[in-house]
């Protein structure tokens, strides 16, 4: 692999987390892919009903007509302002996977808050030149804090975690050097604003894997070991300690401080 600036439009799951709002297209094939994922906007009442809803992208009309009948069923925890329910608007990414009925699709996850790039492409950053030489492969997780208006506002390295094991001091120097990169392709990303309450958009956080892979036709078999954590100082604890963050794909986001939250399960709802 060059060392330089990559840029490239992240594919599978992770275009499908990191893209420009309307990028959900179903493909006309006999066996149904894996997996597809569901982009839309929701209106949700002061009262958690969904008073308006809207898909971003292209689907098949039966099956984008039992989503919305769907999802317009759905009860939300309200957003708050001023610690009052409020009317909320969010987005809304659904994975379905494909049910055991032929043509039926079951509700494999749902996230809300989820940005979207404002741009089709998303500046990745530079492979450092001395992990080049090392043949070194890294992991690394950012937090990253939006304005209303989507413009990145701030970025914290959380984690980095490297595909070989070895003296912790050894890890921390290639830490700092797979970190600032990483910050600076983050800080010139700029996002739609996934979510206004009372019609004004609001801020919002989010966690990111980035991957750098020594070589790109091995990354899915990568196992990188799990370097410190340093959570973002603004992050509550409660949120700061999710889990999750070793299981994200590279490019995929993980919202951390949604303001629209499922009052219910739906995951396993049959469409």
């Amino acid at each position: 692999m060059e060392a330089g600036m990559r840029t490239e439009i992240l594919t599978g799951l992770g275009l499908a987390l990191l893209s420009v709002a309307g990028t959900v297209t179903a493909v006309a094939n006999p066996a149904p892919p894996p997996e597809l994922m569901v982009d839309a906007d929701v209106r949700v009442a002061a009262d958690g009903s969904v008073v308006d809803y809207r898909l971003n992208g292209v689907l098949d009309h039966a099956l984008a007509d039992r989503i919305e009948r769907e999802v317009r069923q759905w009860r939300f925890v309200p957003a708050l302002r001023d610690g009052q329910p409020a009317t909320a608007k969010t987005r809304l990414l659904i994975t379905l996977q494909p049910a055991r009925e032929g043509g039926r699709w079951v509700v494999a996850d749902v996230s809300s808050g989820q940005p979207a790039l404002a741009r089709r492409e998303l500046l990745m950053p530079d492979f450092p030149e001395s992990a080049l030489r090392a043949h070194l492969s890294a992991r690394v997780v950012l937090d990253v804090k939006l304005a209303p208006t989507g413009k990145v506002e701030a970025v914290h390295v959380e984690q980095v975690s490297l595909d070989r094991p070895g003296d912790p001091k050894l890890a921390a120097q290639w830490a700092e050097i797979f970190g600032p990169p990483s910050v600076r392709a983050a800080k010139g990303w700029r996002f739609l604003p996934p979510e206004s309450v009372d019609g004004e958009p609001v801020g919002a956080t989010f966690r990111i894997a980035i991957v750098f892979p020594y070589d790109v036709d091995t990354i899915a078999a990568h196992r990188f070991y799990p370097g410190p954590i340093t959570p973002a100082p603004w992050l509550a604890p409660r949120i700061a300690d999710h889990a999750l963050r070793q299981a994200l794909a590279d490019g995929e986001i993980q919202p951390l401080e949604e303001r629209v939250h499922l009052a219910g399960e739906v995951v396993g709802h049959v469409l």
